[in-house]
């Protein structure tokens, strides 16, 4: 166990665990344990049959936990058990609908959150980010967002997320008070940095050099900021995490760089180099 949590997963389940406890207890238990329990349920029950039938083992379904309770987190503890179990389904069939032979393209919550509005006209409370709770409950999200965010090294992603997406609704807000003015209220303040700290910092589906981090982050930023303005809804900053996910993903696709092919002669100096070493090795032995 001691292992486990000192894994980002590890870290991040335990940080869930401590404002699920907290935000739940200020939301009702009679509401969002039912609640919590069919999204993780969802989650990882896809999960344990993908990895039967693709892989023929039984794992820990881990991923699809975070997935399941951060699908829990966001939606509306109201929302009827049977979606909630097929949204958070959806997060985890979503790895292997939609990847590439580097891994899933999509953060799983997030895709799976901005389908079910079209798909059940869900509600996205961002309770357990503590859109409903006092603002102290901020400072617990911030502290553990602080942990996962320096176990996984992202840093200047968030950091650069933050300033030009706060940045750029105070420039609007600075011309257009009314257009931008709830941007700075309960329950988005929370949902932003909740969505950057936990969900944008997904390993899988973010860059690990600094450069590509601070470009991914400003993608994310401008992208929730325009989808926002341009009437998204509840569904906007998901978008400003989608949007960036494609993109990484198609760069790694078009953009990473091949080694090069060596012409006939450069291979044979290759081969010869490497017999001559295994000569010299043998040779001593």
């Amino acid at each position: 166990m001691k292992k486990f949590l000192r894994t980002p997963k590890g870290t991040l389940t335990a940080i869930l665990a401590v404002l699920l406890a907290v935000a739940g207890t200020a939301t009702g238990w009679a509401t969002v344990a039912p609640h919590v329990l069919a999204a993780v349920a969802g989650a990882c029950g896809v999960e344990v049959l993908a990895t039967v039938l693709l892989r023929k083992r039984l794992t820990w379904p881990s991923s699809a936990l975070l997935s399941g309770a951060i699908v829990a987190m966001i939606l509306t503890p109201e929302t009827p058990l049977i979606e909630t179990m097929w949204i958070a389904g959806l997060a985890t069939a979503s790895k292997y609908l939609v990847a590439t032979a580097r891994g899933h393209v999509f953060n799983p919550a997030a895709l799976a959150l901005l389908a079910s509005i079209p798909l059940f006209a869900t509600g996205q409370s961002w309770w357990g980010a503590g859109g409903d709770m006092p603002w102290p409950f901020v400072l617990l999200v911030l502290a553990g967002g602080a942990l996962i965010v320096d176990r996984t090294n992202k840093f200047p992603m968030v950091l650069t997320f933050a300033a030009l997406y706060f940045g750029a609704f105070t420039a609007i807000g600075l011309v257009q008070p009314t257009m931008v003015a709830e941007m700075f209220r309960a329950p988005f303040v929370q949902s932003a940095v909740f969505l950057a700290v936990f969900m944008l910092t997904d390993p899988p589906t973010s860059p690990g050099r600094y450069f590509e981090q601070m470009w991914f982050g400003a993608f994310a930023a401008i992208s929730a900021c325009v989808a926002q303005l341009m009437g998204a809804g509840q569904g906007y900053l998901l978008i400003g995490v989608l949007v960036p996910n494609a993109a990484l993903a198609t760069w790694r696709i078009i953009g990473s760089p091949r080694p090069a092919r060596r012409n006939l002669a450069q291979r044979v100096a290759v081969e010869s180099a490497s017999v001559g070493a295994g000569t010299g090795v043998r040779g001593r032995v």
